[in-house]
């Protein structure tokens, strides 16, 4: 859903940034601190007849005692998220906690950043499996996320947020915070430190699959995890197979047509139950977007079983790989008519604005891309970018990216859940101190964005940005 007006108030005083390597999926080990001023998880599909050993979950990655640091995405706007850290908090919940840092010459609050209750501008992104988490709690107060704090200049305040914990092969997630960049976060066991948000109830999960669209001609094309799709080794589909098939519907351009359901798994189990298993959940799926989608289509569906891997399903040591394996397990959906898929508009112009863009990095994740371009304002005036976080089908916001690569054109990935962002990417138009939609003079602010990843042998893509003509040529960074 779009933002509310509220939403872009509340956001208003944000602006976070990564100073981070490549396109800010890793960070750094923070600085010290000072002190502050404050008053069930989804059903996986693991293997499939697993032997004891592949039951088995690899040790999750040991992040540095001192965590991973966020810094600040507009150059107007220095503040920092040190430490950060995600902690299993018992077996249904996982606690992001760090500490957020204000470099400004003003007081901010977490309710003015959109990090509270309310708000809720922060999700988690397991990857491989294709899976986003939003805070365990409706908005308001049974939001689980530390009580709202004034930050004074120069000092810090801890944040703990919590979410459904994600499959205990999980070892690191994306964590997104809103006005930063996208950092990877490992997954540990310690203990958490305390907060009152970690001993709230657990209900209202917001788990739900990344819905990512790629079109091209007369096609529109989506993958699903089967991970959020369905039971455990099985074909039944779970509750959050519905929440994605209704997402999938509001991104269809097409009224007619075909609508073909392509079903994989990975190389765990014998072939010919793997066959079998692959091509009832194509069906499954296909049963469901019938209604969704109307009578306009003529619907098939098909199951490919473990043959057309995207990803290894061992390591290169021959061990197990569920990360790899966790990308195999999907279900895609190809929708072909008559019409060719249109581009949308692009949106104001940023150059007349005086703005300057360019693609600072595009590298691979786990079968996803995650882009990052700099726009920069070399004025003496204030600059425009006006910019929205939510699916616009007919209409390209200003600032909103999107990629063309030889297989079609990739659009930015969506979080199924009912939130107040709908994509994973720059998540406000909050670039400077108590203003939207504004460059300050000499700023600079990074636009990011997570898309599906074109095959394998690709790698140089094209970067489009909202409001801006050229297409800007980047290569494909492996992770």
């Amino acid at each position: 859903m779009p933002m509310t007006d509220m939403t872009r108030s509340v956001a208003c005083g944000t602006a976070l940034v990564l100073a981070l390597s490549a396109c800010g999926a890793l960070g750094r080990p923070a600085q010290p601190t000072s002190s502050v001023k404050a008053p069930e998880a989804p059903a996986q599909d693991r293997p499939e007849d697993p032997s004891p050993t592949q039951e088995e979950s690899p040790a999750p990655s040991q992040s540095s005692s001192e965590g991973v640091v966020a810094g600040p995405t507009s150059s107007a706007l220095p503040v920092e998220g040190r430490n950060l850290r995600l902690v299993r908090s018992g077996e249904n919940e996982l606690a992001l906690q760090f500490e957020l840092f204000n470099s400004t010459d003003d007081e901010i609050s977490l309710g003015a950043l959109g990090l509270d209750s309310r708000e809720q501008l922060i999700t988690l992104v397991d990857l491989p499996r294709g899976t986003a988490y939003g805070l365990i709690g409706s908005s308001g107060p049974d939001g689980r996320i530390s009580a709202d704090v004034d930050i004074e200049p120069g000092r810090s305040a801890p944040v703990t947020a919590v979410f459904a914990a994600p499959p205990k092969e999980a070892t690191e997630m994306l964590v997104v915070l809103n006005g930063l960049l996208p950092v990877t976060v490992p997954i540990t066991d310690a203990e958490p430190a305390d907060d009152p948000a970690l001993r709230g109830p657990h209900n209202k999960l917001q788990v739900g699959p990344l819905v990512c669209r790629t079109t091209g001609g007369t096609r529109e094309a989506f993958r699903l995890p089967s991970d959020v799709l369905f039971e455990f080794g099985s074909s039944k589909l779970s509750p959050s197979a519905r929440t994605a098939v209704e997402a999938l519907r509001g991104r269809v351009s097409a009224s007619s047509g075909s609508v073909t359901v392509d079903g994989h798994t990975d190389a765990i189990g014998g072939t010919s139950d793997n066959q079998t298993l692959s091509e009832e959940r194509a069906a499954a799926v296909s049963q469901v977007l019938r209604p969704a989608l109307g009578d306009g289509f003529a619907y098939r569906a098909k199951g490919h079983g473990e043959g057309e891997p995207v990803a290894p399903n061992v390591k290169p040591d021959g061990s197990d790989d569920p990360d790899g394996r966790a990308q195999n397990r999907r279900v895609e959906v190809q929708i072909d008519s008559d019409t060719a898929v249109r581009p949308p508009e692009t949106g104001t112009d940023l150059t007349d604005a005086g703005l300057r863009v360019r693609v600072e990095s595009v590298r691979r994740l786990s079968g996803y891309l995650l882009a990052s371009v700099k726009v920069t304002n070399p004025g003496s005036q204030a600059a425009s970018l006006e910019y929205e976080n939510h699916f616009t089908p007919k209409e390209l916001t200003s600032g909103q990216l999107s990629i063309a690569a030889q297989n079609g054109r990739q659009e930015l990935c969506g979080f199924a859940e009912p939130t107040y962002f709908d994509f994973v990417g720059t998540m406000s138009a909050s670039f400077a101190p108590g203003k939207l939609d504004t460059v300050p003079a000499g700023a600079e602010v990074t636009l990011w964005g997570l898309f599906p990843a074109p095959s394998a042998n690709v790698t140089s893509v094209k970067v489009q940005v909202g409001g801006y003509d050229q297409a800007l040529p980047a290569e494909v960074a492996a992770s």
